[in-house]
């Protein structure tokens, strides 16, 4: 990492149907460690993709993610004995937490069971500490009774927060959010953004796909404005939402708030 730079996007493209469709059209950005990056802009705008690409979840076109000096888009790399090394993209799927709109809980399996499952298999992680470490999680999040409980037993807002307290499990160092609120009733969407909130204040470096512009402006330290593909202004939230510069985000600001 350079100058604390915890991944560097240089020249992202995603094309569909030979390029007709440019779902992600050149951009570029760093995420700093420590960040809380708010990606925002209208329906279609290239955000999920942008951050479905951070780990793979999408493949690029074209462009680098260097994450930890490696550009993970790329099969092969030099390591630092100069020979040639595979790119282990599980590796750095682990390294950064995925949540997305819906939580993709297995519902056969209790709260508990959830959770302890990729630490247990992927980190190799003893059972006993997995159980410990989970039921303390959900104690932070407030579903400490929750343990025993099925997915199908739980409200939108309590399945939400677990699915965030599952991606902590396996320790990554940063945090990807899909639009964690946008399937939840309105009430709940507090209890989730709070949860968020609480991971920004401890330093957890979050990049946050989201339409909740008050959590943008409350806690993004950084925020980001796309649009057909393009990320066509970045700033402060203060810069972004008082002063913004560029005539698409002016109008779009002036529907959303």
């Amino acid at each position: 990492m350079t100058n604390g730079k915890l991944i560097q996007v240089k020249n992202l493209k995603k094309y569909y149907n030979k390029g007709a469709i440019k779902a992600l059209d050149d951009v570029s950005i760093d995420i700093f460690k420590g960040d809380v990056m708010v990606v925002i802009g209208p329906s279609g705008s290239g955000k999920s993709t942008f951050l479905r690409s951070l780990n793979l979840m999408e493949e690029p076109t074209d462009g680098e993610i260097i994450f930890h000096n490696i550009d993970i888009t790329k099969k092969k790399f030099i390591n630092k004995q100069n020979k040639v090394e595979k790119v282990d993209i599980n590796l750095h799927r682990q390294k950064m937490g995925m949540v997305f709109q819906h939580f993709n809980l297995f519902p056969h399996k209790t709260i508990l069971e959830n959770m302890i499952l990729a630490p247990v298999k992927v980190l190799k992680m003893p059972k006993a500490e997995a159980v410990s470490k989970a039921l303390a999680l959900l104690e932070r999040v407030g579903l400490g009774d929750r343990a025993s409980a099925y997915p199908i037993q739980l409200s939108g807002g309590q399945k939400q927060r677990v699915a965030i307290v599952r991606a902590l499990m396996m320790e990554p160092e940063v945090m990807l959010f899909d639009e964690p609120t946008s399937a939840l009733d309105p009430e709940m969407v507090g209890e989730v953004l709070s949860v968020m909130k609480e991971l920004a204040q401890e330093g957890m470096t979050m990049v946050v796909v989201t339409h909740e512009m008050g959590f943008a402006r409350e806690v993004g330290n950084r925020m980001v404005f796309m649009d057909e593909g393009k990320l066509l202004e970045q700033g402060t939230p203060e810069e972004l939402f008082d002063n913004p510069q560029n005539p698409r985000l002016q109008d779009f600001l002036s529907k959303v708030l």
